[in-house]
């Protein structure tokens, strides 16, 4: 009669424990990524109106008779055309978002369709 060596691996309980660690590990960072990845949004809308303000100001500075009208920040727009910056930017969003400069300088930004809407609103100038 031979003897057999004993089977060695993993019970279908061990694999089964090890599957829900990796599950509940899962289940807590898809959140976590989703919120930073909504922050990440966000700071670079707020970047981007950072920059429009500075392009404002550099067009503003650029004549003493310049005078900003109000308008969306577009392909079109005065700060893109005349090279102030380089594309117009547009919010990380679903859809993409605008962004406008008001007659008082403040650069509004909204972005979109993205997850927990938000609208930011930059400083007035002048």
């Amino acid at each position: 009669m031979r003897m057999f060596k004993k089977d060695e691996g993993f019970t279908l309980v061990e694999l089964m424990v090890v599957v829900l660690i990796i599950g509940i590990l899962v289940a807590i960072a898809i959140p976590v990524f989703n919120a930073a990845s909504e922050s990440a949004r966000l700071r670079t809308c707020q970047s981007n109106q950072r920059t429009i303000e500075g392009a404002v100001q550099q067009f503003l500075a650029a004549s003493p008779d310049n005078t900003w009208a109000a308008g969306l920040v577009d392909s079109g727009n005065i700060l893109v055309t005349d090279g102030y910056i380089k594309t117009a930017p547009t919010c990380p969003a679903t859809g993409g978002g605008t962004y406008g400069v008001d007659a008082s300088g403040t650069v509004t930004g909204d972005n979109g369709a993205a997850p927990g809407n938000f609208t930011a609103t930059g400083h007035s100038h002048f």
